[in-house]
């Protein structure tokens, strides 16, 4: 992520169409992780994917998704996912730190400001994050 502020930092990319979405609801699939790797970074890089590069997304994404239940809908935030009730939230993310009382895009569903002042901003990610990626 060299500009999560364009999205890459707060929404999900569906592995078929390639759009972006803010929120996603869990549901399981009749896919192996490495079919699923293979289609999404095919999708993304247009070229086929190392065993590699695949066993690497096989990892990080059942890390990711390790306490995802299914039915929940979900938003991510800088590489961390979390329930749309979650609340408090505290955490140092693959680029910055973050804490919202209310993640902002359960916030832009009354105040559509919310999402530009914060994870649509690229102000707010330089000031949060980790000290050796501060421009």
């Amino acid at each position: 992520m060299d500009c999560p502020w364009c999205g890459c930092g707060w929404l999900f990319t569906c592995i078929t169409c390639r759009k972006a979405f803010t929120f996603a609801e869990a549901v399981e699939l009749d896919s192996t992780w490495e079919q699923l790797a293979k289609e999404d970074l095919l999708g993304r890089w247009h070229e086929e994917p190392s065993k590699e590069d695949i066993a690497s997304w096989v990892t990080a994404m059942q890390e990711i998704l390790a306490d995802i239940v299914a039915g929940q809908t979900y938003l991510i935030i800088d590489g961390s996912i979390f329930p749309v009730t979650a609340t408090d939230v505290a955490f140092d993310g693959w680029h910055a730190h973050h804490e919202f009382s209310v993640p902002p895009q359960v916030g832009a569903l009354t105040d559509k400001n919310s999402l530009n002042s914060q994870l649509g901003n690229r102000e707010y990610w330089t000031a949060t994050a980790h000290p050796q990626e501060a421009e």
